[in-house]
């Protein structure tokens, strides 16, 4: 009986995960810096917060939960 060695499915897409991150943050960044941004008075406490409610916790949070999507979806077309 010959054993057949598991890896972690994320092994298996790393590469392709790291040329999607890659390549779509700096097209990402494009287009919100053309797109702009409204002026809002607000004070600088209150912007701080805001800002680092949405991008701070999103940068956290949304790379994993995006990272695991991906791999969920390759292995699923794997299997196909």
């Amino acid at each position: 009986d010959e054993k057949i060695a598991t890896r972690p499915s994320w092994e298996n897409t790393a590469a392709l995960l790291e040329v999607l991150i890659s390549g779509l943050t700096p097209k990402l960044k494009e287009v919100l810096a053309l797109r702009g941004v409204r002026f809002r008075a607000v004070g600088a406490a209150s912007l701080l917060r805001r800002n680092l409610l949405i991008y701070g916790l999103g940068g956290v949070v949304a790379p994993f939960i995006g990272i695991k999507l991906i791999d969920l979806f390759v292995n699923a077309v794997h299997w196909i």
